[in-house]
């Protein structure tokens, strides 16, 4: 861990936490003063026979001032170059470590959070998102690190690293954890105002600010089930990349689990947008009960204020249709649908309300 850390890494996070340089040095190290009551000496090369002991001590002395584990601190030194989020959750249990199911629920909500996040910053503010998450939002979440898992901490880290943007813009990463800390605290505003008021349609009017439903299913699993517990989220911005916007954290309190989770069910059925696909059906699907007349359509989907598609699946209006369905199929002839998009177990569907073949050859 220590053998990693660059003295160039130390002096730079020092300098950014408010540490101060003094003008004279020993032997060849710097000295930095925090508040008058602190002193660290830096060694003055990566060299040095006792530096991995020199850089031990640091960490224990910014533990004890930070209020934070070494591995922590270790980590933000040696990547100026990463966001953090963190969350204090009581499914992130301290003593003990992580148990599996706990584990597995904490790491999948903190990716589906920052999925649905990212993909307000990437495309637009939606009430749900549906299908696969664009390329761009995936290779973010792979390059997304969890960590370094502390036993007695009860913080859960996530490190988004920036790769800065060519046009000379926030990177989405940036632009994302930006969006993240805002959509909290408005979260936590206008679950104050429900509470207060009895009604959760206040949530509506802050779908546009990047509040979606996959981000309320995703927070309130940090509330545990049931009616659950106190939750906290908190941000860090990378030393080498200042935001100009403050980093801050939001404390969401025990009932606020159970209330996000009614927040994504209403703004999953908020989810109306229309669209329309234009192509071949690939696949046909009618087990003659309450699942009936759906078929998979590849070619182009038109979605009003959507992302780019090259399928999806339409359920038809009634059984002419379906026969028309069918026989499109047989024919491998071009079909076109049109109607409303709505999320299904996790699925985006077009309802029909049209379909027909088209005049388009195959």
């Amino acid at each position: 861990m220590t053998a990693r850390l660059t003295v160039a890494d130390i002096r730079d996070y020092l300098a950014s936490t408010g540490w101060a340089l003094q003008p004279d040095g020993w032997r060849g190290g710097t000295i930095w003063v925090h508040a008058g009551d602190h002193e660290i000496l830096v060694p003055g090369s990566d060299d040095l026979g006792d530096g991995p002991r020199r850089v031990r001590d640091i960490l224990v002395l910014l533990a004890r001032l930070e209020g934070r584990a070494r591995e922590h601190i270790a980590a933000d030194i040696g990547a100026p170059m990463a966001d953090v989020q963190w969350y204090r959750a009581p499914i992130v249990p301290s003593g003990e470590g992580l148990g599996l199911i706990d584990a597995v629920t904490a790491f999948t909500s903190a990716r589906d959070a920052l999925s649905a996040v990212a993909r307000a910053a990437l495309h637009g503010p939606r009430p749900a998102f549906g299908g696969a998450a664009p390329r761009e939002v995936r290779d973010l979440l792979d390059r997304t690190v969890i960590g370094p898992i502390v036993p007695s901490d009860d913080v859960l880290t996530v490190r988004v690293p920036l790769d800065r943007d060519k046009t000379g813009g926030d990177p989405l990463a940036r632009r994302t954890l930006l969006l993240f800390q805002r959509t909290a605290a408005l979260l936590w505003e206008t679950a104050a105002e429900a509470e207060r008021t009895g009604d959760i349609g206040v949530f509506d009017g802050v779908v546009r600010e990047g509040v979606s439903a996959e981000l309320c299913a995703a927070l309130a699993q940090f509330a545990g089930p049931g009616d659950g517990g106190r939750f906290e989220i908190g941000f860090r911005w990378a030393r080498g990349l200042p935001a100009e916007i403050p980093a801050s954290n939001v404390v969401f309190d025990g009932s606020a689990g159970r209330l996000l989770r009614r927040v994504a069910h209403r703004l999953r059925r908020l989810h109306r947008d229309t669209a329309s696909v234009t192509g071949l059906i690939t696949s046909l699907f009618d087990n003659g009960d309450v699942d009936r007349f759906r078929v998979h359509v590849k070619g182009e989907v038109l979605a009003e204020n959507g992302e780019p598609r090259g399928s999806i699946w339409v359920r038809l209006p009634d059984e002419p249709a379906y026969d028309l369905a069918v026989d499109a199929h047989r024919n491998r002839s071009v079909v076109r649908a049109h109607g409303t998009l709505m999320e299904v177990h996790g699925r985006l569907e077009l309802r029909a309300t049209g379909f027909e073949r088209s005049s388009e050859e195959t």
